[in-house]
Parts: structure tokens; sequence; C-alpha cells
């Protein structure tokens, strides 16, 4: 069972908010789970969903680079929970784009494009500090400067909201919307 209760998502009768639980079982990612653990907090589970929705789903950046990023977080920082969901809208990834990401920089799988945000994304998780002039020539020459915000700020996002759904031992399978027994 998770360190916090989920919501059962029967409970919310509010729109705005069941939405983006029904969203969650749909798309596979955020899940369910982590969701109605968001709900105790109505305007956390609102403001969190749309900078999901905007960050992930939305913007400048194919979905696929982000996903490659959020699964490359979730791989290298061990969150099962994390690791094992997928983006219902980047079914074009195959079980091997997945599997190699640990190994990216020596896997002819990826673009150059892709390997440089694998490569910030791994210097944003273990050593900020080493961000250097190398790799900020070919993330310019990869990515405009919107799209480099958005694209970092996703990662952020996504590490943090790893690393604390990691500490609260949540389950696939564990919240259904719109079941009676939900929780």
């Amino acid at each position: 069972m998770a360190r916090i209760s989920y919501v059962d998502p029967v409970t919310i009768t509010d729109p705005r908010l069941r939405k983006p639980l029904e969203m969650a079982e749909r798309r596979g990612t955020p899940r369910p789970e982590s969701q109605s653990i968001r709900a105790h907090v109505p305007g956390i589970l609102r403001t969190f969903s749309e900078t999901w929705e905007e960050s992930f789903y939305r913007g400048a950046v194919p979905h696929e680079i982000k996903e490659l990023c959020r699964m490359y977080v979730s791989k290298t920082g061990a969150c099962e929970y994390c690791g094992t969901q997928r983006s219902q809208q980047s079914r074009d990834l195959s079980d091997r784009d997945y599997d190699e990401l640990l190994d990216f920089r020596n896997s002819d799988r990826y673009d150059d494009r892709q390997k440089a945000a694998l490569e910030w994304t791994d210097v944003i998780i273990w050593d900020p500090n080493s961000a250097g002039d190398e790799l900020w020539e070919r993330l310019h020459r990869h990515f405009t400067e919107p799209e480099l915000v958005e694209l970092g700020y996703f990662i952020a996002l996504t590490l943090g909201q790893q690393r604390w759904l990691a500490t609260l031992d949540v389950q696939h399978g564990d919240v259904h919307v719109g079941s009676a027994d939900s929780a």
C-alpha cells in the first residue's frame, strides 16, 4: 500500500479534477495512482496536471524526445513505478528504444538530437556542473532556446516527481478511475 493514501476517484465530482484522473488512465503517464495522491490537494492535482500537459504532451520539442528523457530519468534513478509506464502518445518507440537508453552514447538507435537531449538529461540528474561548452554547443545546434527551456523544465519536473514517487511505494493497478472500489 502506498505511504500516502489514494483519494478514491469516485469521490471526486469536480470535472476539472476528474479529467486529469481520466486522462491518466488513458495516456499511461502520469498514472492514476500518482494523480489520486495529488488529489489530496486539489490545487496541486490541477496545477501539476496543467504543467505536465504543457511540458510533456504539448510544446515544440517532439514528444518522443521527452519520453526518452523521462524514461532515462526512471532507469538511472531506479524508479520502477515510473520506469514501467509508457506514454501512449509515443507508440512509435520500440522496446529496444527503451532498452538501450542506459547506453545511449554507444547506441545507433538514437539520432544526434536525441543523444544531445539524453546527455543533458544525464547532466541535470547527476552532475549539473559538468555542462560544458561542447554540450551547450550541441544543444544549441539541435534546439532553439525556447525548446531548451521546455526540455530542461520537463527534465527537472520529471526528476523531482520521480524521486518523490519512489518514496511512496505506489503500485500500478492500485487505482482505477470510475470503479467503485478504486482506492
